[in-house]
């Protein structure tokens, strides 16, 4: 384990709730071997700051359940500090889900590369942001116009 990237992702959701409703997608994603989760956590932040962190290993039987298999990939690697730092970029009345997941669809493409004497000299993301403002800064595309057809000339008699 722990043989591929790991990446992390911060979602929060208004209201302060967390209603479960992304979890059916998580476990596709787990169940195709797409990712392998790590670490799971929960964060509430409430309307006067205040901060309350669960990990999921540390949730009730019935809701721990809702998560498998993912819970059988968990492994607690936030530590209290990674939690605060995250609880931090959220804003007041907000629960949020951190995750942390090995890319496991990298195995194949590996494989391939080494297979044909390839190295991956450097991998990374692009944020949406950054995409966003790219898309801004480049000129309006012009629609191309069909390229004239040529009709075939007449047969001569």
């Amino acid at each position: 384990m722990l043989d591929h990237p790991l990446e992390f992702a911060l979602i929060d959701f208004k209201g302060n709730k967390f209603s479960g409703k992304i979890v059916p997608e998580l476990l596709d994603l787990a169940e195709r071997g797409i990712v392998r989760f790590v670490d799971i956590a929960f964060i509430q932040k409430e309307k006067n700051g205040s901060i309350r962190t669960v990990e999921l290993n540390d949730l009730d039987p019935k809701s721990y359940k809702e998560f498998v298999p993912l819970g059988k990939h968990i492994q607690s690697l936030f530590t209290e500090e990674d939690l605060q730092v995250e609880a931090g970029k959220l804003r007041k009345n907000t629960a949020a889900m951190l995750i942390l997941w090995e890319n496991v669809w990298l195995d194949n493409i590996r494989k391939a590369v080494a297979e044909a004497g390839g190295t991956v000299v450097e991998r990374g993301q692009i944020s949406p942001d950054i995409v966003k403002q790219v898309k801004k800064a480049l000129p309006a595309a012009k629609p191309k116009k069909p390229a004239a057809t040529k009709k075939p000339a007449a047969k001569k008699k």
